[in-house]
């Protein structure tokens, strides 16, 4: 009989739930001049319980902890004791390959940036932008040249016949603020195979690109003519040496600005799903990691498999305890915002000018559908408000479903009806709130007027019909840097230092959530991140001042000590 007991005794401490809880390791307690949890119940602590990369407990004094410390070992790491404990930050919209391919370029922006290549500081005129660049053509020898950032409201127009003045002899891309569109010069076009006419519109035909998307004048690559491009530049944009040093920077990037979590909004942008999920998997598999990420499909890649289920068990092969694969894919609705190719509603564009469809509406229904009724939950990319209208129509000719949900996905301008349709259909939202900081004025200069432009990312009517939001850099559309988009949605203060609709601001208390807790919530992780809370991921940050505390331009650069992935520093 004893001998029975014994076994069953071991069996259970060797059960997968005894291991979980750190069942035979040593508890780390972690004491702190004060945790703010991000829990309600138990808004903060002084000491943590930590193993096995999971919160066990937490307490005001040691002796609360008895019930997990006093039968086992332990120790208590006071390297924390004077700093103020944090939730890990959560971004919850990075394209982790877009980012190894940006920060391997010169960043010629309006807004200025810090980055592990540098800083590049913000540029704003059409002779100023030139200028710059013609320097970088005479100093950069890389071949192909490809520069990010340019925007024509605040750097003039820009075409095919203005860069072969400037680089005539030699391949030239530049990126447009918006990541949407790429222009090519003449000798550009050559490098890619489309150096005449025919060929280029024999390849915007073969790649079933919408009608103005593509132009061969002014070497234009717009929206869904922007993956051509991508597709010909692919040999130059993944080569190896860019791909490491690009992760790394990413790496970089995230652990100093607190990040533990993000979710790759759209894996398969530069290339197909397995080679970017598999090169994701390389960088965030590792087992120095610092952070997580989630792999997300998207609907235009899933729309060519028969069976969605085998599907997702074959992409089952990349994810690890760090690289995270759940039933949720990415559509697609209107344009870009940096580029004013979101589809506005009445009165439109001031310039008269219409915005694009990354979708078309019949078949943006049809996906919606399919893979609602196929168990996913959908993120939407949705910038206008007449794109907004499309996607609140066919979420609400969804059946409710209990385990799935729908995330609107940057929402950079709608209208306060549209926000309470947002609430009563119970769809939560990732915000960028990067554009009213770097395009309040541009906009309401030019395309929209100051109204509609001082109204762009209505975070506060999010927040007083109690939707839940997470704000995301989409990087690089904004910094990695959950701090500081909160103090954007906090003040809502523009590059020119005005602020704009100061009605629209979120509380700390809210933007502070949403890039914690209700950063967790829109991408369905809040069981597992996003506060600090027995059974929860150790991730945390240690900061010298409480974040509810600082002063707005204190929140703006919030130091961050240290940051702690699964209970590792």
């Amino acid at each position: 009989m004893l001998a029975n007991r014994r076994a069953v005794l071991a069996g259970i401490a060797a059960s997968p739930l005894l291991a979980a809880t750190g069942q035979g390791t040593e508890i780390t307690v972690f004491e702190a001049r004060r945790i703010v949890t991000m829990e309600s119940g138990l808004p903060e602590a002084r000491f943590m319980a930590v193993a096995n990369g999971m919160v066990l407990a937490l307490a005001g004094t040691l002796d609360e902890l008895s019930a997990w410390t006093g039968h086992r070992q332990h120790r208590v790491d006071r390297r924390f004791a004077d700093k103020m404990l944090f939730p890990g930050l959560i971004d919850p919209h990075i394209h982790p390959m877009q980012s190894a391919v940006m920060l391997a370029l010169p960043f010629l922006a309006p807004d200025e940036w810090h980055l592990p290549s540098g800083h590049w500081p913000g540029i704003v005129g059409q002779d100023a932008y030139r200028a710059r660049l013609r320097k970088l053509v005479q100093e950069d020898v890389t071949d192909p040249l490809i520069t990010w950032g340019h925007h024509e409201l605040f750097h003039g127009p820009l075409g095919k016949a203005e860069l072969d003045e400037i680089a005539p002899d030699r391949p030239l891309f530049v990126w447009q603020r918006s990541f949407h569109e790429i222009i090519a010069n003449s000798a550009g076009l050559r490098r890619i195979g489309l150096g005449d006419k025919a060929r280029f519109e024999a390849a915007m035909a073969a790649a079933k690109v919408e009608p103005g998307h593509g132009d061969y004048d002014t070497g234009v690559f717009s929206e869904t003519a922007l993956l051509v491009a991508i597709g010909k530049l692919q040999p130059v944009l993944l080569a190896p040496e860019r791909m490491a040093s690009g992760f790394a920077g990413l790496h970089q990037m995230m652990r100093e600005r607190g990040v533990t979590t993000t979710s790759d909004m759209a894996t398969g942008i530069f290339a197909r799903f397995d080679t970017e999920a598999g090169l994701i998997a390389s960088s965030f598999g590792r087992s120095d990691t610092a952070a997580r990420v989630m792999l997300m499909p998207m609907a235009a890649e899933l729309d060519t498999a028969d069976d969605l289920d085998a599907w997702m068990m074959k992409a089952r092969k990349y994810a690890s305890d760090t690289v995270l694969l759940d039933r949720r894919v990415k559509l697609f609705a209107d344009g870009a915002f940096f580029a004013q190719n979101m589809r506005m509603g009445p009165p439109g564009y001031a310039d008269g000018h219409v915005g694009k469809w990354l979708t078309q509406p019949e078949d943006f229904h049809k996906q919606a559908n399919r893979y609602w009724d196929a168990g996913f939950s959908l993120h939407i990319h949705v910038n206008g408000d007449e794109g907004l209208d499309l996607v609140l129509d066919a979420v609400a000719g969804l059946s409710r479903r209990v385990r799935q949900s729908v995330t609107l996905e940057h929402l950079g301008y709608c209208t306060e009806a549209q926000i309470q349709r947002i609430r009563d259909l119970a769809v939560m939202v990732s915000a960028q709130p990067n554009y009213i900081r770097v395009l309040g004025e541009a906009y309401g200069r030019e395309g929209l007027g100051v109204d509609r432009a001082s109204q762009m990312n209505r975070l506060g009517s999010l927040e007083r019909y109690f939707v839940p939001l997470g704000l995301h850099s989409d990087f690089n559309m904004a910094p990695i840097d959950p701090f500081y988009l909160a103090w954007i949605a906090e003040t809502r203060e523009g590059i020119d230092g005005k602020v704009r609709a100061p009605a629209l601001q979120l509380s700390r208390e809210k933007a502070l959530r949403a890039i914690t807790i209700e950063a967790a919530q829109v991408i369905g992780m809040d069981s597992m991140i996003g506060s600090l809370a027995a059974g929860k991921k150790a991730d945390f940050i240690a900061l010298d001042s409480d974040p509810f505390e600082v002063e707005q331009d204190a929140l703006k650069e919030m130091p961050i000590a240290a940051t702690v992935f699964e209970g590792r520093v």
